[in-house]
């Protein structure tokens, strides 16, 4: 299973102006700290990863593609998916730029949890490899930005538990997780509270602080090998 570095979904974009407001702001400002933390970013192959969402009505704000290489975003890097087809595997949005390839995932997510609002899609090895099977975890089999992934997704949320923990890892997507929650705050703050209990500065459950910790490991530099057991293969889509 090889993960692909661009969008594997039929996508009918209509170019239009940037979405504004205030989620959109609230958007820019947790994407522009988690880039800073590493958990969103470009690999040394120039594939990006990393994406955020908040819905929006009947539809949701995302981070466009390839922006995962951008150290600071503004609303014309965001686009609004107006409507999908998990079966189909079709995704239909308005905006500046295409939508992520992780679309569908985001989707699915909301069409699972009704209260979720924000959903934040981060990279970190060391993270993935702790919580994997700890946290509620996808099926290994399921690829990244697939139809697989998103029924993956739901049925996580059928089986129960993953709307306690508000985050969860991509198992067949190495190095992913998910996070959502009512807001972007309250998504961006589990997915921060994670990275703070690997890197030691806080207690499980903690609500982040106003510093940031240090890095343990930025996907930035050099992917290290990949662990053996299967379905955990090489970092990919944004």
């Amino acid at each position: 299973m090889t993960e692909k570095g661009y969008v594997q979904f039929r996508c009918d974009w209509e170019r239009t102006a940037a979405p504004a407001g205030p989620l959109v702001d609230e958007l820019i400002a947790w994407r522009d700290r988690l880039y800073r933390l590493g958990l969103i970013g470009v690999y040394p192959d120039g594939i990006g990863f990393g994406n955020l969402s908040a819905r929006v009505g009947n539809a949701f704000v995302i981070s466009g593609t390839a922006t995962g290489r951008l150290e600071a975003v503004g609303p014309e890097h965001f686009t609004e998916v107006t409507g999908y087809d998990i079966a189909a595997n079709f995704v239909k949005c308005r905006g500046p730029v295409e939508a992520s390839s992780e679309s569908m995932s985001h989707a699915a997510v909301y069409r699972a949890d009704p209260t979720a609002g924000a959903v934040i899609h981060v990279h970190h090895l060391d993270l993935w490899e702790q919580l994997y099977g700890k946290l509620p975890t996808t099926d290994p089999k399921a690829e990244a930005g697939t139809p697989a992934m998103a029924w993956a997704i739901e049925e996580l949320f059928r089986r129960g538990g993953v709307r306690e923990a508000g985050l969860f890892v991509m198992g067949g997507h190495r190095e992913g997780l998910m996070a959502f929650g009512a807001t972007s705050d309250e998504a961006g703050a589990r997915v921060v509270a994670a990275f703070n209990v690997l890197a030691g500065v806080s207690k499980p459950g903690a609500a982040s602080g106003s510093g940031e910790p240090p890095q343990l490991y930025s996907a930035r530099r050099p992917v290290p090998p990949p662990p053996t057991a299967a379905g955990r293969d090489r970092p990919g889509v944004q």
